[in-house]
Formats: C-alpha cells, sequence, structure tokens
C-alpha cells in the first residue's frame, strides 16, 4: 500500500541521534519517525537507551550527534562540518517544546497543592491563563482519568494509580500535539498498573501522538500502532504488533520476547 503520510502528518523526525554518558554510548545512530495519531511502543532489556531516547526528545537529556525535528521545526541540528549539535534559542526550544507532555515513572505531583491545583498549575504559569479558563477543561481530564471528585484531594490520599492518573491528567492540561511515557507502571503494584494502563489505551483509541517506553506486553500488542526494539543504543527491529510478536525477524527480538511473553 502506498505511503499517503504528507510532511504536515510528521509530528516527530530523529536521525542520526548519538548521545554518550563519559565514554558510555548510550544512543548510537537511533532514526525514528512518528506520525499524527501514531502510538509508538519502545521496549527492551534495561540499560538498552530507551529511557534516554524519550529524555532527549524534550531536551531532559541533550544529545552529542544528530537531528530532532517536532512539528517540522528544528529543536537541534548538526552541520555537515560539525561534530556536535546545535540547539534551537533558548526561547525557540521552550515554545517547540510546548508540543510535548511527558509521564515519568515517579509521579512528580506537587505535594502541598490538591490535585485541581497541580493541574491548572502550568497552564496558568507556563501559557498564562487565568484561573476561570483552565478549570472546565482540567476538570473534563479529571472525569476522562477516572478521578471525578478527587479534585479536592491531596496526592498523599491518593493511590499510587490515581496519582499517575493525575500526572497523565497533569501533561493534558497543556493541550500536547505528543505525550512521551516512561515506564509509566513500573513504580507501581501490579493490581494498579491495569487503571493506568486503560487511561493510556483510551487515550491511544482517541488517536493521541504517543511514544511509549514499557515492560508491558499486553499494552504494546493492543494499543501501539508500531512497535521498536531496542538494545546497546541502537534499533534493532521495528514493526507493527501483529508481525512483530508473531513472526520477529531478529534472533535478537525472539530471544527477548521468550523471555517476557
Amino acid at each position: 500500500m502506498a505511503d499517503t503520510r504528507t510532511d504536515a502528518d510528521v509530528m516527530l523526525r530523529m536521525t542520526g541521534i548519538c548521545k554518550s554518558f563519559g565514554g558510555l554510548e548510550v544512543l548510537r545512530g537511533i532514526d525514528l519517525s512518528l506520525t499524527r495519531g501514531e502510538v509508538l511502543a519502545i521496549i527492551g532489556p534495561s540499560g538498552s537507551g530507551k529511557s534516554t531516547l524519550l529524555r532527549c526528545i524534550n531536551k531532559l537529556e541533550t544529545i552529542d550527534r544528530g537531528n530532532i525535528t517536532i512539528r517540522g521545526e528544528k529543536l537541534c541540528w548538526t552541520n555537515p562540518d560539525s561534530t556536535t549539535a546545535t540547539y534551537a534559542s533558548t526561547n525557540d526550544v521552550r515554545r517547540i517544546l510546548m508540543s510535548t507532555g511527558m509521564v515519568f515513572q515517579q509521579f512528580n505531583l506537587f505535594p502541598h497543592m490538591t490535585v485541581i491545583e497541580n493541574l491548572i498549575e502550568a497552564p496558568c504559569h507556563v501559557k498564562g491563563m487565568k484561573r476561570d479558563e483552565i478549570l472546565p477543561y482540567a476538570r473534563e481530564l479529571l472525569a476522562k482519568v477516572g478521578l471525578v471528585g478527587r479534585e479536592d484531594y491531596y496526592p498523599s490520599q491518593l493511590s499510587g494509580g490515581q496519582q499517575q492518573r493525575v500526572a497523565i491528567a497533569r501533561a493534558l492540561a497543556m493541550r500536547p500535539d505528543i505525550m512521551l511515557f516512561d515506564e509509566p507502571t513500573s513504580a507501581l503494584d501490579p493490581e494498579l498498573t491495569g487503571e493506568v494502563l486503560r487511561t493510556m489505551r483510551a487515550l491511544a483509541a482517541e488517536r493521541m501522538t504517543m511514544i511509549v517506553v514499557t515492560h508491558e506486553m499486553a499494552f504494546a500488542r493492543e494499543a501501539a500502532t508500531d512497535i521498536i526494539f531496542m538494545e546497546d543504543g541502537v534499533i534493532v527491529e521495528q514493526g507493527p504488533p501483529a508481525e512483530f510478536f508473531s513472526a520477529p525477524r531478529e534472533e535478537r527480538t525472539k530471544e527477548f520476547l521468550q523471555n517476557m511473553l
């Protein structure tokens, strides 16, 4: 089937991404692109570079070399005659990264703020929105993540699963075009994992553009549109879930899946 994607559909493009910590190469020439409505699951053993790759997208880590474009705008680039990446100006970086929202392993909620205050904090202070402007949308998001009636609770009064759902709603409150999830269930008890994955599945069903670093193979199989398997800082294999799980091409992928499934 012909590829009908246009440049306007490409939300993220990364080429030749290299990143080292000291003498350790963590990312070694990664290329990937993400189109509107796509859910990309990144799987692989611990230490394979998955989380580092995700953190490079929103500049929580800076790359050494390569190019990152978000919604057609250059976040960073490497000139042909250079060995190091150049980033856009501070103001441009901030504006470009407004397109991304991130959910971490730890919930990172403000403990002294109620649930609703956690949601409206960034829209008010970063976007300059008035409280009355953002409150209806914040309440709508709480309903979306199944937390109606919890807006005046403090994080300490919530379970881990509820706190992570607040963290998802908080990221959505900035109306991002791309959601990044870094192993969002890894800090949760197994019984609380399901409620967070249900919320993420609902977002996927609504065609939210997402990159999810995960160990949850069932989520990757059911909700993702594409799977990447990483090891030692490179992409070993990539493909749609049906093909990826039923007929992996690479021996290392087969071995990993046998241990995980």
